[in-house]
């Protein structure tokens, strides 16, 4: 049975949350999520983490599953899960209990599902344990994606472009170029740039926007994402460059930049920029069907009234060549 985190379930939380597995590649990388705290933080003040705690019927094993879940959308991420069981409590155990997630996803779906949650998405390794267990809970592959990184101090990165930082007058060409490039499909669980988070930087060629550059800092590394269409005149690895001079990685704080597969021809561009392929994931999705049962009253008087014969439709507005209206 799943319900809300409660703080009863402090103790759960923070023991589950050591061994937890992270289904977010930017905040896993960039800062060290801690479960605990955005659990207390929602309950005290609200915010984007929502966190739930599962128990079996006979209590032998538990789980807490934590959500990102962003105001108004119908999208939500699975930012960690961890569980036990009492039948996989020793140190050479695996860490994901195959029927114990698979129960925690069930009950979730139907909790979230209740508040008009559309789809559930989550990112795991394409080799670890979690994607098959994610694909008998329902999920389903939507794209794959490929992180790199940059650990390399350079003085300077030459480029030939220079990136502008972006502005509101912008934010329409953001979208349009958002929209021409992740495919349709994708799109409806895959989230626009986030403009009001970050750093935006941008590259127009003859008033057209080109290039689109979202950089987040965290205290253990950065985090990129690159937008560019693939009609540009101006080289990938030049865009790259220019965003290395804004944003300069290190040893000890390096820059990810994630690609989905739309945009693997951005490969070759990252490699000659200094980067280096870190992994590859699964971007997968379950999408949820709240199924709502109402019964409609009907008048007897209705049903029983003498039937009226049709007349034409009504068009408001609409004039004829002499000037007189339709009523």
């Amino acid at each position: 049975m799943i319900r809300p985190f409660q703080l009863r379930d402090l103790a759960l939380v923070h023991r589950l949350g050591e061994h937890g597995v992270v289904l977010q590649a930017e905040p896993a990388l960039i800062s060290s999520p801690h479960p605990l705290r955005s659990a207390l933080i929602h309950m005290l003040v609200g915010g984007q983490y929502v966190t739930y705690v599962w128990r079996s019927a006979d209590d032998d094993a538990a789980a807490f599953v934590q959500l990102q879940w962003e105001e108004g959308s119908s999208s939500v991420s699975l930012a960690c899960l961890g569980s036990r069981s009492d039948g996989a409590a020793t140190d050479e155990a695996p860490r994901l209990d195959e029927d114990v997630w698979l129960a925690v996803l069930d009950d979730l779906v139907a909790e979230i599902g209740s508040y008009g949650v559309h789809n559930l998405i989550a990112e795991v390794s394409e080799t670890g344990d979690e994607l098959p267990v994610l694909r008998q809970a329902g999920f389903a592959v939507y794209t794959r994606q490929d992180i790199w990184i940059n650990d390399e101090h350079q003085e300077s990165f030459d480029s030939t472009v220079e990136l502008s930082k972006r502005q509101e007058v912008d934010d329409w060409d953001v979208n349009v170029l958002y929209s021409s490039v992740v495919p349709r499909l994708i799109q409806s669980v895959e989230p626009s740039p986030p403009l009001d988070k970050g750093q935006s930087w941008i590259l127009r060629e003859d008033d057209e926007l080109a290039a689109f550059v979202h950089i987040r800092n965290g205290p253990a590394a950065s985090w990129m994402r690159l937008l560019m269409h693939p009609n540009a005149q101006t080289e990938a690895g030049e865009v790259l460059k220019a965003a290395l001079q804004i944003q300069r990685p290190s040893d000890s704080h390096p820059l990810y930049c994630c690609v989905r597969r739309y945009q693997s021809w951005l490969s070759s561009a990252l490699e000659e920029a200094g980067f280096v392929r870190w992994g590859a994931q699964a971007v997968m999705v379950r999408h949820i069907a709240q199924r709502v049962q109402q019964r409609v009253p009907v008048l007897k008087g209705v049903l029983e009234a003498p039937a009226v014969r049709g007349s034409s439709g009504l068009v408001q507005g609409m004039t004829r060549s002499n000037g007189d209206k339709h009523a």
